[in-house]
């Protein structure tokens, strides 16, 4: 089935459901298989998605002081600027490739059931909107399908 937000087109299997969620910047849609979230769309002037939940430090002090934080995983590393640099503790791989004649950044999980799928675009419109789906359903059937 083909799905149109603004002057893009996509297409999903007609078992998935694109509704329109409350946002205030930009547009988001849930992708819904079923009565399962599977994952969404986001279109407009958004803040794009970055692994920033977790710090790497040299200094065993700070990680024993962060270690159990809940919302910040801390790891301890004595290569700390090249672990942060090449993406070492990321859930996720990031890499560019050309789709439809545009620069897409894309993310694959690192492991099979954790992480995320997704495509994001800078900019998909003369008013340079960026626009990404990102799937977070890791069932065999969707990263089959996305």
């Amino acid at each position: 089935m083909t799905h149109k937000i603004s002057n893009i087109s996509f297409s999903l299997p007609s078992s998935f459901v694109v509704k329109k969620e409350p946002a205030e910047d930009s547009q988001v849609f849930s992708i819904n298989a079923g009565n399962k979230c599977v994952g969404y769309i986001y279109y407009g002037d958004y803040k794009p998605f970055e692994e920033d939940n977790y710090m790497v430090t040299v200094e065993p002090e700070i990680f024993e002081r962060f270690k159990n934080n809940k919302e910040l995983k801390t790891y301890f590393s004595d290569n700390s600027d090249r672990d942060y640099r090449n993406g070492i503790y990321n859930v996720n791989y990031y890499y560019y490739d050309t789709v439809n004649n545009h620069r897409a950044q894309i993310t694959l999980p690192k492991k099979m059931d954790k992480g995320s799928i997704g495509v994001h675009f800078d900019s998909v419109d003369v008013y340079k909107n960026k626009m990404a789906i990102i799937v977070n359903d890791l069932s065999e059937e969707n990263k089959k399908l996305f």
